[in-house]
């Protein structure tokens, strides 16, 4: 999932149309959530710099593991609010989201807690201010299969005008699943945990979603 603009901040950068199929969108922090302690952060006080994403397939569910890296342009004291879609698609179910985390320049800030997020579906988190050059939210959510097919957006990535430095992908398949189509050029690679479908891309800008259909062996 790549960063986008929320259409709360008054800036030039263009919204996608169906945020419904978003990814994490930066917004302001406004006093009703943050409180009148934490002043809102500058409409450009990050990038969207890379992320590596980990699709795993369990029984009858999709999980996602996503580390998204942001590039702080300056010092700031308020914190960041993000809006975190969930996929909307006739061939998926529902999904949620089960854990987040920060950390700034390696040092863990601690949970980030979430909020479900009105007239759209997805959650909404608060992100640690920039004291550091970097932040990094380690997030994880379920959505449930209805076939076997699995979908996760990154083409909302045009919306930030620039592409990701960096983004790496691997998806595990169940044992025994044949992969049947990747609308990427995924490959076959290997670690302790087993096998799994790797892709890893400079400069990302995709024109394409990240969808993965397989097969399974019938019982006999």
């Amino acid at each position: 999932m790549s960063l986008r603009k929320d259409a709360r901040v008054r800036c030039s950068i263009p919204i996608l149309a169906g945020c419904a199929v978003c990814a994490l969108a930066l917004a302001w922090v406004g006093p009703s959530s943050a409180g009148a302690s934490d002043p809102p952060a500058p409409a450009f006080s990050v990038t969207f710099d890379s992320e590596w994403i980990r699709l795993s397939i369990m029984g009858d569910s999709l999980e996602v593991r996503g580390t998204y890296y942001l590039r702080c342009r300056e010092r700031t004291g308020g914190r960041i609010s993000l809006f975190y879609p969930f996929p909307e698609d006739s061939l998926l179910g529902g999904a949620r989201m089960v854990s987040l985390r920060a950390s700034v320049d390696g040092i863990d800030a601690g949970a980030v807690s979430w909020e479900k997020s009105r007239g759209a579906t997805g959650v909404r988190w608060l992100a640690p201010p920039c004291t550091g050059d970097t932040i990094a939210m380690e997030a994880v959510y379920r959505q449930a299969l209805t076939t076997t097919y699995a979908r996760y957006i990154v083409t909302t990535t045009r919306a930030w005008q620039r592409p990701l430095r960096l983004a790496r992908f691997e998806i595990r398949l169940p044992a025994g699943a044949v992969p049947v189509e990747f609308s990427f050029p995924f490959e076959a690679r290997g670690d302790s945990a087993g096998r799994y479908y790797g892709f890893d891309a400079k400069d990302f800008l995709p024109d394409r979603d990240v969808v993965v259909r397989w097969t399974t062996p019938r019982a006999k």
